[in-house]
Formats: C-alpha cells, structure tokens, sequence
C-alpha cells in the first residue's frame, strides 16, 4: 500500500514523507505501542563503523558484517553490483538467508530481503560472502504490528499481480492484512475497461485471502481536469465505482476517500477545494494523506483489537 520513494521505483519511501502509509504506522504505534526504526544507508554505515558508498553502507570483504538492533521484524534493502556481490543474513548467530547480489546494470539495482524473527525477536547480522556488498536500508520493527509500505510507483494492478511482483512485495511477509488501494491513477492509464478492472480486483482479493489475510480496500482521491484521451477512453469516476461495487459484492471492509474527498471540495470554491487536498491534479497533498490515514485507521482498528 501506498507510494515508494519515486514513481517506477524499487525502493521504498522514507519513514519521514508525509503518505498516508507512514500516518497510518504513527497512528498505530500511538495505540498500540508498537515501533518501527529506520536507517538510511548513512545510518547503517555509523552503526556498524563502516564506510559509505553512494546511499549504501559497505561491507568491503568477505567477512565483514553489519548487525542490527533487536526487532521482531526487519526489512533489508540492498543495492545490487555488476561485480561479485554475495550477502549472508544471519538471525541469532544462525544461516536465515542467501542473497545474491549481483545483477546487469540498471537504474534499479535493489533486492528486499524480509526478516521474520520467531516470538520474543531476534538480533539479524549481514555478511559479506564474496565481493563487497551494498546496504541500502533497513527497518526494524518490534511490537505487536508493523505497516510494511509495499507500495510500487507506476505499477498498474495488472502488473502488481504478477508473481515476480506480488510475492516479493506482499506474499513474502505473511500478512495478517492487506490494505489494498483501489481506482490509482496507473490502473486508469491502462486503459482497461471498468469490467477488466473489477476482474483484477477480484483476483487481488482472492490472493489475499489465500495467504489467510484479511483484506480492505480503500477508493483513493478523485483527479482534477480532464478525463479522456489520450489519458484513457474511461473515465476515472468509472473505476472508482468499480473499486465499491466490488467491496460490496465481496463483503470487504471498505473506505471511501475518494467521496470523503469530494464531500469536503464541493463545500468550498473548486480553487480553494483543489488547493486545500491536492499537490497537482492527480495527486493528494499532506491534508489529503491525512483524510486516507485516518479513513483506514478507523477502519482497520476493530480487526486489530481483535488480534490482540
């Protein structure tokens, strides 16, 4: 759910940027207790007295390693090289996984390794096996929740779907929920017709409940100025209702900020409106990440309580 660092882009989104996906997480910690860290590669680097190459702290040789700090659950983001590049991750002293690292050279050079620590945590070291090897992020979660961003910029849901995508990306995690995000401007630009974008809704749900998720979905902000081609033969409004007809007819746990949006611009001048929830025609701004972060906190909320 929500946006990675930059459209296109295999990296996630820093902590501190105001999308609704890290306001859900600090509304979440705050009720829960829960905690999550961040650390850019500059982080890692000081951490672990090590060199920084680029945005990636360096394990120079084979042997060197980075260990984290004590968490239930970490995301580790390396960057990969054209050389020899081999990591090991380590949990509690013991072999957890293998990454290669090497790769063509291309703008992306970036491989997720989940951590899935047994209950009461783990300590998780990073080697070097062969090469040198890039840490590019990593978070740590420790508590009862984490909000794992698993948004991917520019991606419709026909590619979100595909298994080189959505395993990585989602299955690897074992959710206990997934908030899917419905009608995003990249499904529109696909052109697919509203029935096409139901069926991959459907499809979505069902891959989620066969992890033995619980999923939600949510209608995001409409889009101001024109709605036709060479955008897309559909209109935008067309996809929205697609994305309730199918929580109503799959029972989903729904929020709908898109009409939450809507309510709030057709109380004031459409100048004031736009200005007050959007940053461009197509995206919100921070007022309008708020509106999506608290819809979902709401509706996530009793799930939750009940996990507990």
């Amino acid at each position: 759910m929500g946006l990675p660092l930059a459209a296109g882009e295999l990296r996630p989104m820093g902590f501190g940027f105001p999308s609704y996906v890290n306001l859900l997480r600090e509304k979440l910690e705050r009720s829960t207790g829960s905690k999550a860290r961040e650390f850019d590669g500059k982080a890692l680097a000081s951490l672990a007295g090590i060199s920084l190459q680029g945005e990636s702290a360096l394990l120079q040789k084979p042997g060197d390693c980075l260990r984290l700090p004590k968490a239930d659950l970490y995301r580790v983001v390396f960057q990969g090289r054209e050389g020899a590049s081999l990591a090991e991750v380590r949990l509690d002293g013991k072999p957890y996984a293998t990454v290669p690292l090497t790769m063509p050279k291309s703008d992306y050079m970036y491989r997720f390794c989940p951590i899935l620590c047994e209950p009461g945590g783990g300590e998780a070291e990073l080697y070097c096996l062969e090469g040198s090897v890039l840490i590019y992020r990593a978070e740590a979660y420790t508590g009862s929740f984490a909000v794992i961003n698993s948004g991917l910029g520019s991606c419709p849901l026909s590619r979100y779907l595909l298994p080189e995508v959505w395993d990585s990306w989602v299955k690897a995690w074992h959710p206990a929920a997934v908030i899917a995000e419905g009608n995003t401007i990249n499904d529109w630009l696909a052109q697919e017709t509203p029935e096409e974008y139901e069926r991959l809704l459907l499809q979505e749900i069902n891959m989620i409940r066969r992890m033995g998720a619980q999923p939600f979905l949510h209608t995001v902000s409409p889009i101001l100025g024109p709605q036709d081609m060479p955008y897309s033969p559909v209109r935008y409004s067309c996809l929205v209702e697609a994305a309730r007809q199918v929580a109503r007819r799959e029972q989903v746990p729904f929020a709908d900020a898109n009409q939450e949006m809507e309510q709030k611009m057709a109380a004031l001048p459409q100048q004031e409106g736009a200005a007050l929830l959007f940053s461009d025609p197509w995206h919100p701004n921070a007022q309008g990440h708020h509106i999506y972060a608290q819809l979902l906190f709401e509706l996530i909320s009793p799930f939750l309580s009940g996990l507990l």
